[in-house]
């Protein structure tokens, strides 16, 4: 009786805990977990683990709403930061340019691009270190405004 009694509380746990979690997507990446040999000290337990990275790119979504265009970026291992600071890699921000223009500095994996006029416009996102190096890492899509 009480295993029964226990495993019907766990089983409770689980639906209760993946009921309440949100239903979000999550991004999803290229990494693999790769296994590496592990060297055991007898004072400290540990355990090492490699992430082999892929080469980075930028997976974006969009939606077009009357003139604007919501905009979300998936970009494996990086953060997005703004300003003039040293490079770090897997550091940075977007650089958004419209027709060929460059029209904004994104810090931000989701953006929203406001008021376009009516027409077909092509939109460019340039991934670009905090000094505004390029990865040489881009999005290109088009969007079509209707009024």
């Amino acid at each position: 009786m009480k295993r029964y009694f226990i495993g019907l509380f766990i089983l409770s746990l689980t639906l209760v805990g993946t009921a309440c979690t949100n239903d979000k997507p999550r991004p999803e990446t290229n990494t693999q977990v790769v296994p590496m040999e592990v060297e055991h000290s007898k004072d400290i337990p540990s355990i090492e683990v490699s992430i082999a990275q892929t080469q980075r790119s930028i997976d974006v979504k969009h939606q077009i709403k009357g003139n604007d265009v919501y905009v979300e970026c998936v970009i494996a291992n990086f953060t997005f930061t703004k300003g003039k600071d040293k490079n770090v890699d897997g550091e940075g921000h977007i650089e958004l340019y419209l027709n060929g223009e460059k029209i904004d500095e994104i810090a931000t994996a989701a953006f929203i691009i406001k008021e376009l006029p009516s027409g077909n416009h092509t939109v460019k996102l340039e991934l670009v270190h905090n000094d505004s190096l390029k990865y040489n890492i881009s999005k290109e899509f088009d969007v079509s405004i209707v009024n």
